[in-house]
């Protein structure tokens, strides 16, 4: 038996997944690109000269707004109950799928994705997820 990159997860946390893998690789900029409907203007983007690409770095802390944002535009529907999502995000942080990366109370809580691409991908074709249409492939 070979490794599974796919998880035995709910609907609703696989899809919170995606949008945690999202929110921690695509950056903020191109959140309005990606995540907003309507016309776009679909210019390209300028990369830096210098260093390494901002791919190459590893996923980033993003806050749980954004996260909720990026899920509501993935599944078209903006009246996610917030039980749902704070449950779902719950249990993929008790995983070690998502790690809180703030330690403040009193500040918006901040998160991680820990997982990979593959895995990522594999979630998508199970759920029918245009990921690729999300994602920002440096």
């Amino acid at each position: 038996p070979g490794f599974r990159t796919t998880l035995e997860l709910p609907y609703t946390s696989r899809v919170l997944l995606m949008a945690a893998f999202l929110a921690s690789h695509n950056p903020a900029r191109l959140d309005k690109r990606f995540f907003c409907k309507g016309k776009s203007s679909r210019r390209k983007v300028k990369t830096r000269k210098g260093g390494a690409k901002e791919g190459m770095k590893g996923p980033k802390s993003f806050p749980l707004e954004r996260l909720v944002a990026i899920y509501a535009s993935i599944t078209q529907d903006s009246s996610i109950p917030c039980s749902d999502v704070m449950g779902s995000l719950s249990s993929l942080t008790t995983l070690n799928l998502v790690a809180r990366s703030s330690v403040d109370l009193l500040e918006q809580p901040k998160f991680k994705c820990l997982v990979n691409l593959a895995t990522v991908t594999a979630l998508a074709k199970e759920t029918g997820v245009d990921f690729d249409r999300f994602y920002y492939n440096y």
